[in-house]
């Protein structure tokens, strides 16, 4: 499991202070905490299965402190281009850098969950119906778009969906459901 293990269910923001180290191999860091862009804090997991396994856990975590916990599962509908046919390089690195642009629009505190090159899940701890629906709107708008690889100008749609604890379930397998239908609508 992942440092995230010990988060705080009712952390609403992150404290990102200059002198507080966000992780320890940034121990000694006088400035800001930062993440390189080209290392995403994405954990690649084996499928639905295990993806179910990491909410649940979270949700225990969640339930044992009292805290509300959201889900966001996003899809990667499309990456086009307008003169024909995307290699299948190119996708993977567009589909690379909306991986990067995932993990530097969340909190540290959050967990990403990569199941497969088109679906990822973001599970938010501490965060209700209303982050969720906000960081859902940054999401979109820092992702969906244009990105340009190797000279080529590639336009990419996502899907997102949300699903809260409490209010939408308190089994991830409900919470996994909500957000993938709402992600279809």
């Amino acid at each position: 499991m992942s440092a995230e293990a010990g988060t705080s269910c009712s952390e609403e923001t992150p404290v990102m202070s200059p002198t507080r180290p966000e992780r320890e191999e940034d121990c000694g860091q006088t400035g800001p905490a930062s993440r390189p862009s080209e290392l995403p804090r994405t954990t690649p997991v084996s499928g639905p299965a295990e993806v179910q396994a990491r909410v649940e856990l979270h949700l225990a975590q969640c339930r044992r402190r009292g805290g509300p916990l959201a889900l966001l599962s996003l899809r990667v509908d499309t990456v086009a281009r307008s003169g024909g046919e995307v290699s299948a390089g190119m996708e993977q690195r567009v589909r690379h850098e909306v991986s990067n642009r995932i993990g530097n629009a969340v909190r540290a505190s959050d967990t990403i969950l990569r199941e497969s090159d088109r679906d990822t899940c973001v599970v938010l701890p501490g965060a209700d119906t209303a982050v969720a629906t906000r960081v859902s709107k940054r999401l979109r708008q820092l992702v969906n778009g244009d990105y340009r690889v190797a000279g080529e100008l590639l336009q990419v749609q996502v899907r997102i969906g949300s699903a809260s604890h409490p209010e939408n379930g308190s089994r991830a397998a409900d919470l996994l459901r909500r957000a993938g239908d709402e992600e279809g609508a």
